[in-house]
């Protein structure tokens, strides 16, 4: 492996996104969708009259009236938590996947999803951690802000491929990043652009313009206003996952020399610096998993050339002495 330029970047998160289109939609939908539909049913239920896209395509008064505003505000709120949980569920569900795809393993949606789920409880306090830090770098004149954002911009990635978890997950994407700050803040500032524009764009056709067409205070523009939403989740996740995926591996390559089958065989184990991780034999208990699940084939040792005994076919045998021999009879 060679390290990767700004437009290798891109371009490597955009083909990993479309060869697994379908993994990344499927999981977005699972984690999504729900959350879209509850919008839709406790804004209807709370609200007599709800204008659909007030924020940008109207310039005047909104025309919204709540049929019972405190209803209306606690659904918001329970709606905003699940939504964190879901975006979280669905980011890890789909670091899995591209980092899956990257390295040539198998993946499904399926799978995906149970590896998140797995994960949740490290994710939120991870999130916690972070969320205090940043906001104590804002607080301090947000220079400071921006610039732990970068450095700290590859945590997920730590967390779910070393199994590094809390403040370590933080100090270690802080030494990944530490050298190439700025090549790191020019590839996730040009992939946010890059979803700015296409929210911008999705909204647009599937939001602004259509609701020239109907009223905004319809039921139907409360539809399109939801699945506005939906759309760019769908098309933006995965892509941001899939550049953060690949500048964590793109920094392991330029600090540690890894190349994919060495990152591959390692992921889960001993943190790069240390000794590699010890292999577990096949038929041990249960055999030797990396951090995604998946089985790492495991090589018998070498058998000693004491032993004389032919190779039995379930395994490697133990040495077994030779036999001392008869000297020959007379009659022989």
């Amino acid at each position: 492996m060679r390290p990767l330029n700004l437009g290798e970047t891109l371009d490597a998160s955009i083909k990993i996104v479309r060869a697994r289109w379908r993994t990344l939609a499927a999981v977005m939908l699972v984690v999504a969708l729900p959350l879209q539909i509850l919008q839709v049913l406790v804004t209807a239920s709370t609200t007599d009259v709800y204008q659909a896209g007030s924020s940008f395509s109207t310039g005047g008064s909104s025309k919204t009236t709540y049929s019972d505003q405190g209803a209306y505000v606690t659904g918001q709120l329970v709606i905003f938590v699940l939504a964190i949980l879901g975006n979280l569920l669905g980011t890890v569900a789909c670091y899995r996947a591209i980092a899956d795809t990257y390295l040539e393993r198998p993946t499904s949606a399926r799978a995906s999803l149970q590896f998140a789920m797995g994960r949740l409880g490290p994710m939120l306090w991870l999130t916690l951690v972070l969320g205090l830090g940043l906001i104590l770098g804002f607080l301090a004149f947000v220079i400071p802000a921006i610039w732990l954002a970068v450095a700290w911009s590859v945590t997920y990635p730590v967390l779910l491929v070393e199994d590094v978890r809390g403040v370590a997950a933080l100090k270690r994407s802080f030494a990944l990043v530490k050298d190439h700050w700025w090549a790191t803040f020019g590839r996730v500032a040009v992939a946010y652009i890059l979803v700015l524009v296409v929210t911008a764009v999705a909204s647009s056709l599937i939001v602004a313009v259509p609701l020239l067409a109907v009223d905004d205070t319809s039921f139907g523009a409360l539809l399109l206003s939801n699945l506005g939403s939906l759309i760019v989740t769908l098309l933006t996740t995965p892509f941001l996952a899939a550049v953060v995926t690949l500048v964590y591996f793109d920094l392991r390559v330029r600090k540690e020399g890894f190349d994919l089958a060495l990152l591959a065989e390692r992921m889960g184990g001993a943190p790069a610096a240390g000794p590699p991780p010890e292999p577990t034999y096949a038929g041990g208990a249960g055999g030797a998993r990396d951090a995604f699940g998946h089985p790492v084939a495991a090589s018998p040792p070498a058998r000693p050339a004491t032993s004389t005994e032919p190779p039995s076919s379930g395994g490697w045998a133990p040495p077994v002495a030779p036999q001392p021999q008869r000297p020959p009879s007379p009659d022989e």
